[in-house]
């Protein structure tokens, strides 16, 4: 049998679970309005080699039921087709080539597409979001009921194996921000979706405020803390999605080193005494059911084998809600979940030794300042 101190941590755990997850708030159903009743809209794609990615999401903003007012394509020296695709259709297209030193090539391009934008609210996309045909309008929306900043986690769309693993940095990435907790206090913005006042955005100095942040999206946050302005996060929307880092392993290790440590460090500290105890529950049960087997303990391994399932319907029930994982991602956790924390010791460990890594063809630092 398990010692009183290992179910002990098992059990907070899984009570932590109901804390750390304790609502997902979806985007609001829109109401049919005046068209007139909106904001006018500017959206801005910083992009960098998206050519793949580029024809979805601007085919889903043709196709908006509150259609924007410019749609601006920023490139940040692409090396691929990106801007051929931008044109084909009929987006604004902004080059961001001459990008100074110590700017972060998003946080350039963002900053050159708000420059150019006419409209009273900018919605910041990343190229690899799609949108149902319902989802600028729900996101305007969400901005009348609180006049404030909104961002959106969207739904995350797995397929390849390998991508299992990114089910653990979703549910991290989440909770860690505050986004779901009992009472939220994000800590900063998730950048894939962002809306966003031309007076606020101004208000906080832009992009050009956070330029040497690789984590712009949380330092954007943070700053709009500081100028006493409100924001609200949403989280796991049907209304918008993507799929991350289809282009490898590789590039989706690269992309979370370059953030989960900076996400560590920002994160306060009972919420991240929290997921610590919540990762190490996960990681103690399991080791509880091999130890058990082992040992041929029978009561021992009934009883784990029991909080093990109740490990897997727990996840199950809240991963759902953050993406599309495989049900086997769920059954075999450890798996997923030993390769998430080694991913995060790396950039642990690049970040303490200043170690650049590579993104889409820079040198970038892992989570901190160029």
């Amino acid at each position: 049998m398990p010692n009183g101190i290992d179910l002990v941590i098992i059990i907070i755990g899984l009570l932590l679970t109901g804390i750390l997850y304790h609502r997902f708030r979806s985007l609001p159903e829109y109401i049919v309005r005046d068209g007139a009743s909106y904001p006018k809209v500017s959206v801005i794609v910083p992009v960098r080699n998206e050519e793949s990615n580029l024809t979805g999401l601007l085919t889903d903003l043709g196709r908006q039921t509150l259609k924007p007012r410019e749609v601006i394509c920023v490139d940040d020296s692409s090396e691929d087709a990106t801007t051929e695709v931008a044109l084909q259709w009929g987006a604004h297209l902004v080059r961001a080539d001459d990008k100074p030193q110590g700017w972060i090539g998003k946080s350039w391009a963002c900053q050159n597409g708000a420059d150019e934008a006419t409209g009273d609210v900018l919605v910041f996309l990343d190229a690899d979001v799609r949108m149902s045909e319902n989802a600028l309008r729900s996101l305007l929306e969400a901005y009348l009921q609180d006049r404030c900043t909104i961002s959106v986690q969207p739904y995350h769309v797995t397929r390849a194996l390998y991508e299992q693993i990114s089910l653990f940095f979703n549910l991290i990435e989440v909770a860690a921000n505050g986004a779901t907790l009992p009472k939220e206090r994000g800590v900063g913005l998730f950048g894939p979706v962002i809306l966003i006042t031309h007076e606020d955005y101004a208000a906080i100095g832009g992009h050009q405020a956070v330029r040497t942040c690789v984590a712009e999206d949380i330092a954007l946050g943070r700053n709009l803390v500081k100028a006493g302005l409100k924001f609200r996060l949403f989280v796991g929307d049907h209304d918008f999605s993507f799929r991350m880092y289809p282009q490898g392993p590789r590039s989706m290790v690269q992309g979370w080193i370059k953030n989960m440590a900076t996400g560590a460090t920002l994160t306060s500290a009972p919420v991240f005494v929290m997921v610590f105890l919540w990762i190490t529950s996960m990681m103690s049960v399991a080791l509880q059911v091999a130890k058990c087997a082992v040992s041929r303990n029978l009561p021992g391994f009934v009883l784990c084998s029991c909080l093990y399932a109740a490990w897997v319907l727990s996840l199950y029930l809240v991963g759902s809600r953050v993406g599309r994982f495989q049900k086997w991602t769920y059954l075999l956790y450890p798996l997923p979940l030993a390769a998430a924390l080694s991913v995060f010791g790396i950039s642990v460990f690049r970040k303490a030794f200043h170690l650049d890594v590579t993104w889409k063809g820079r040198e970038v630092p892992p989570g901190g300042t160029s």
